[in-house]
């Protein structure tokens, strides 16, 4: 259980703090302001004044949602709705380009209101807020630009997710960076809590201890409390209760002791989550100490009928054993979580009662409590508090006899358990291979300028050797020429001295002439012996090349359908945050559909960089992937049964995309239109080999079929154009059957592609 979880009732369900005292403030500011307007020409003090009693009753609103209960927030509902016009008027009185700020001012204001309670629209929220960012943007305000995209990031992440909010707070980031902004704090703060939603906890580390390292330096006790939670938070979440405890701890020494309502709830809130990290690492005497603490607390409390306090008030009874008190106060408490809207309050408060109700053998209202907060974390989506609930009723079920039920509770937090360990190990491995991957890249970076250096050494070793060998050939040409000029003189001497010689002379000479002769032809077959030689390391040295090349051209493919499989990804999320925007059915399902198709595609691109090869894909897996991911996709209230029947047969891509697409249309269709009112049925695929090279594709529905005078030849829908057309791309024959349902079969050979479907025109359309 969260940090945040053990705190959120002085968030959502707080008592009143004197709000009558607060409102009659607020209202003699407001009847001041209002007074002034009465006498205010129509110029920029009278938009300024309207601006002023606006924000006055926004923060009025917000101040009295803390401030009181859940059952008497509709009576400040008015607060509300006053801000909403009031700011209506600044944005209508705002026009021209000397009035945009007060513009920009008057639609932040609608962004907020629209964007909180009761009064919350995701259409007027999301275009206000776009508004705002490019009217500040217009004018240069920076800062306000930074604060609005953190607003809207926000918004995104409660309503949309968290993966999608992450942009704008790295947005706000730049810009705040650009001007030197000193409160950037927020900023880490907020980027290290998305992406410790995200489950990146390094990332979230990282900028959490560089928003620590801010706030203390600019002295804000706020935000160093903040992100001490949520370190104690994620800590928690590792399973490191130590580290977690250690942070807990310092914001009891951050916060120390002031004897007003909220500060006592807070701490309180701290000595709570102290007591149930003791109590789950079986350190019971600490526990126990923790839970007087919180009882002393209690008597200190000037508002005796603090909600969080008695909150936990009634969990430190529970770990003191005294459990009839802690079930008057959890009753006293129920009204308030019976109407409240948050799902994570909900789901720990009945969670905490179906505790009390086990441990005093009330079985029965046990399971009721636990089957409660089951409901509500699985409409929050919360699977770690699911597990822990799944085994409370596996313990209930047990302790009764009923040993069926308790084996299908055990079963399913095993399941949920295991997923969960399965995705945080899966997220390490990512972490761990994205730092080896960098490590690996400058270990490569370190011997490439290693070889470097020692090429150079190479080649200024290689010109030394070449200056001494010119050295030694000079040397061995002038002793050969002085050798030649010593034998001519001795030769004229022999000569002018033994003419009687001089036919042995001529012999001796001929015979010189021959041997010289020899040595030259050896020399020659020598010297075509190194040229030989030199062509084979030539031919040895490209094969080498070619082979790398090879490895190399194999790999940038694999590499390019990853990116484009990535790209098509890139547009499904486009599509995606465009449908938040729109309300047209007509739109939505055409982006819808859009998103389908460009899945269609984006798994052929993944086939093709996870196969062995890179032009053939295994159409069994592929197909399985797209009719699961349609299935999911639709979620139809009815049940609606598949068959799928693939045979082992590999396609190459050319042919993997069209037929991918007709499947996608093909069963698009049938969930929209075969079944509609709630109507079950039966959705059937085969695709089967009938001959060599020759295939057969058969989708069939048992639904309610074509209409009788539907010609699906001249019909002009885009999905039966869009299969007629990738069945002329295939070269196939097509055939629409509608009968007792509707059935759509295909046939073609692996080698009939037209045209503009052939390997020399490659395109998805």
């Amino acid at each position: 259980m969260s940090l945040y979880r053990v705190v959120f009732i002085a968030v959502i369900v707080v008592t009143a703090l004197k709000p009558n005292r607060a409102w009659s403030q607020a209202k003699d500011q407001i009847d001041s302001l209002k007074g002034r307007l009465v006498h205010a020409p129509a110029d920029t003090n009278r938009t300024r004044l309207l601006l002023q009693i606006g924000q006055q009753y926004y923060d009025h609103y917000k101040e009295g949602r803390r401030s009181r209960s859940h059952s008497t927030l509709r009576e400040i509902h008015f607060l509300l709705d006053s801000a909403i016009g009031y700011a209506q008027q600044v944005v209508r009185l705002s026009i021209g380009v000397h009035r945009l700020r007060w513009k920009a001012d008057g639609l932040y204001l609608q962004a907020k209101c629209f964007s909180f309670g009761e009064r919350y629209d995701s259409t007027r929220t999301f275009d206000y807020y776009q508004q705002t960012l490019k009217a500040y943007k217009q004018v240069g305000d920076k800062p306000r630009t930074a604060k609005v995209l953190q607003d809207l990031a926000d918004i995104v992440r409660v309503h949309v997710g968290v993966k999608m909010a992450l942009p704008f707070v790295m947005e706000a980031l730049a810009i705040q960076q650009s001007y030197g902004d000193t409160t950037i704090y927020y900023t880490l703060e907020q980027i290290g809590f998305l992406h410790h939603k995200m489950g990146n906890f390094q990332l979230a580390l990282q900028a959490y201890l560089q928003s620590l390292r801010l706030a203390e330096h600019s002295k804000n006790l706020l935000y160093q409390l903040d992100i001490n939670g949520n370190l104690a938070e994620m800590y928690e979440r590792l399973g490191d209760d130590a580290r977690a405890i250690n942070y807990v701890h310092r914001l009891l020494r951050l916060f120390g002791f002031h004897e007003d309502n909220e500060s006592i709830n807070r701490i309180a809130g701290y000595r709570s989550k102290l007591m149930i990290l003791y109590q789950e690492n079986q350190q019971l005497s600490q526990a126990r100490q923790q839970a007087l603490t919180i009882i002393e607390l209690a008597r200190h409390d000037p508002d005796h009928q603090s909600v969080p306090l008695t909150y936990f008030l009634a969990q430190s009874y529970v770990v003191l054993g005294q459990y009839e008190l802690a079930e008057r106060l959890y009753k006293h408490l129920l009204p308030f979580f019976e109407k409240s809207t948050n799902i994570g309050g909900v789901t720990d408060f009945n969670k905490k009662l179906g505790e009390v109700y086990w441990l005093t053998k009330r079985y029965e209202l046990a399971r009721h409590f636990f089957q409660k907060a089951l409901t509500a974390s699985q409409h929050g989506r919360f699977p770690d508090e699911a597990v822990s609930i799944h085994r409370a009723l596996y313990q209930i079920d047990s302790a009764q006899g009923n040993l069926r039920s308790a084996l299908q509770h055990f079963q399913l937090a095993t399941a949920i358990n295991d997923s969960l360990f399965n995705q945080t190990k899966n997220r390490q491995f990512e972490e761990l291979r994205t730092q080896y991957e960098t490590e690996q890249k400058d270990k490569d970076l370190r011997l490439q300028n290693q070889r470097i250096q020692v090429l150079s050494q190479q080649q200024q070793l290689q010109n030394q050797q070449l200056q001494q060998d010119r050295l030694v050939r000079n040397s061995i040409g002038l002793g050969a020429f002085l050798l030649l000029l010593l034998l001519g003189l001795t030769y004229n001497r022999f000569r002018l001295k033994k003419r009687s010689n001089q036919q042995l002379q001529q012999q001796h000479e001929l015979l010189q002439a021959q041997q010289h002769q020899l040595q030259a032809q050896h020399q020659e077959l020598q010297a075509h012996q190194q040229v030989l030689h030199t062509q084979q390391n030539q031919i040895h040295h490209k094969n080498q090349d070619l082979q790398r090349l090879l490895a190399e051209k194999e790999r940038l493919m694999k590499e390019i359908h990853h990116r484009v499989k990535n790209n098509l990804q890139v547009v499904m999320s486009l599509l995606n945050s465009q449908a938040s925007y729109l309300s047209d059915n007509a739109a939505l399902s055409a982006i819808q559909q859009s998103q389908h198709r460009v899945q269609a595609m984006a798994l052929i691109h993944q086939k093709l960089y996870q196969a062995q090869g890179i032009a053939r894909i295994p159409i069994a897996e592929y197909i399985q992937e797209v009719v699961a991911y349609l299935q999911e996709s639709y979620e139809l209230p009815q049940p609606i049964g598949f068959a799928v029947q693939v045979e082992p047969i590999e396609l190459d891509v050319i042919q993997a995309v069209p037929l991918g697409l007709i499947i996608n249309e093909a069963i698009t269709n049938s969930l929209k239109y075969a079944f509609p009112g709630g109507r079950t049925g039966r959705v059937s695929l085969g695709f089967l080999r009938i001959g060599e090279h020759r295939y057969e594709l058969t989708i069939q529905d048992d639904g309610v079929g074509l209409p009788p005078d539907f010609d699906p030849s001249r019909s002009q829908s885009l999905g039966m154009t869009l299969i007629q057309g990738f069945s002329d791309q295939l070269g196939g024959q097509l055939s629409i059957i509608s009968q007792g349902g509707l059935t759509i079969q295909l046939t073609f050979s692996e080698h009939q592609l037209t045209s503009f479907g052939s390997h020399t025109d490659y395109s998805y359309q």
